[in-house]
């Protein structure tokens, strides 16, 4: 034998020998483990194991549900979620319904499908107030988790094949269930959600989303404010991944491990005791288990995406330009008024000129909006009021003034201090 084969031979050897001592230690840790008689410690034990995960278990549905306050409200929602979801052992269909209201863009979505080795649903709410994010790898809206003030009292119940396979129903912004060990096709599963809207404006916004996507009038109901949607295929544009081969292996894979985790823990039925056999024997297993729904691991992959939508959201809006005012409108002209020839010419002194016809007096001048009027100032104390001015109605000839002449506060016409007109009177006189 040759030297490469007494290696190749000894390799073989050691890998043999560890396997069996796997087994052997596997088979001892068998045969010591015994379940934890108390169940309500036994799910205490569990939850506090995946509350930082962001899950929890209920016995009595016999499914892993999310917390309210759980690491991924943090993370928001966008279509990349979706389309990314296969490459960590997801397979759904989603149905996004999209509608504004009170000012933002929302979108409440619908998923159902195979999450790793478990078959689950969710309902989840989500909005937004900013722009679209534009990017070489992604443009589109990135959505918040709704607030505690936006959420809804929301309900589902996951059928397959028609047989339910567990319920949900809270005041929640994402309500979901994940039934341990059940592997699913996307097309056994049904799903049927209810969702009580504050008002009949946001009721009223979500049923045209639902109209846009093509529901017809047997998928959804409506009693008060509440929608009820039967979910069976969704009517939106699906991931790229829907329908490759790529799903195709996904899903494969998702079988294979619901079949070994089944016949793993086949001694037990109850998922707890399933879960702590599990931690016994092989404590790694275990842990790769507590993180598998939603990991840390998926959202890493999107860091850049989060990063860039952190400071778009934080980055200060632009201040709009003060406009200027408005250009002030052109005085508009008075109206002429009639000449009143008469007033000037049987004043004491009246300019012979200005008798007759107002248009040829040479003393007219054209200033502003005075027409053909002429303005004084009283003298004395009289009905005019003394300080003020009053227009007289005669032809402006700038050679006569107005004032008021007796006690019937009638006025005549008189002189201006203009040069042309104090020669004229000191020649009269």
């Amino acid at each position: 034998m040759t030297t490469t084969g007494i290696i190749l031979l000894s390799i073989a050897a050691v890998l043999v020998i560890a396997l069996l001592a796997v087994f052997l230690i596997l088979k001892v840790r068998a045969r010591r483990f015994r379940p934890t008689v108390d169940k309500a410690a036994q799910q205490a034990a569990l939850n506090r194991d995946l509350a930082e995960a962001g899950f929890a278990y209920d016995r009595k549905e016999d499914i892993f549900y999310s917390l309210m306050d759980c690491w991924q409200r943090e993370m928001g929602y966008c279509q990349l979620y979706d389309e990314g979801s296969s490459l960590f052992n997801m397979v759904m269909h989603c149905e996004p319904v999209r509608f504004s209201y009170a000012g933002k863009r929302w979108m409440i979505e619908l998923w159902k499908g195979q999450y790793g080795i478990t078959t689950g649903a969710e309902v989840g709410i989500y909005n937004t107030d900013q722009d679209d994010i534009r990017t070489e790898r992604f443009t589109g809206p990135f959505y918040d988790c709704a607030q505690d003030s936006e959420r809804l009292p929301m309900s589902f119940v996951l059928r397959k094949n028609g047989r339910v396979l567990f319920k949900r129903k809270e005041l929640h912004w994402w309500l979901t269930g994940f039934r341990l060990g059940e592997f699913s096709t996307l097309d056994s599963l049904t799903m049927d959600v209810r969702i009580r809207f504050p008002n009949s404006e946001m009721r009223d916004a979500f049923l045209e989303g639902l109209l846009e996507l093509g529901y017809g009038s047997r998928e959804y109901a409506v009693r008060g404010n509440t929608v009820t949607v039967h979910y069976t295929k969704p009517h939106s544009v699906q991931p790229l991944s829907r329908g490759s081969l790529q799903e195709a292996a996904v899903q494969q894979v998702n079988k294979s491990n619901c079949a070994l985790f089944r016949q793993a823990t086949g001694k037990y039925t109850d998922t707890l005791d399933k879960l702590e056999y599990i931690k016994a024997l092989v404590p790694e297993l275990y842990e790769f288990f507590m993180h598998s729904l939603y990991a840390k691991g998926f959202y890493e992959g999107f860091g850049w995406l989060l990063d860039l939508i952190h400071e778009h959201n934080h980055a200060p809006k632009p201040v709009p330009p003060t406009p200027h005012p408005p250009m002030p409108h052109p005085p508009k002209p008075c109206p002429p008024e009639p000449c009143r020839p008469d007033l000037c010419c049987h004043a004491r002194r009246a300019n012979r000129l200005c008798c007759g016809n107002c248009e040829e007096c040479p003393y007219r001048r054209s200033s502003g909006c005075t027409g053909c009027s002429v303005t004084y100032v009283s003298s004395r104390s009289s009905s005019c009021g003394s300080g003020m001015r009053r227009t007289c109605g005669s032809c402006q000839h700038m050679s006569l003034s107005c004032r008021c002449s007796g006690s019937s506060g009638q006025c005549s016409s008189g002189r201006t201090s203009s040069d042309s007109c104090r020669r004229n009177r000191e020649g009269r006189a």
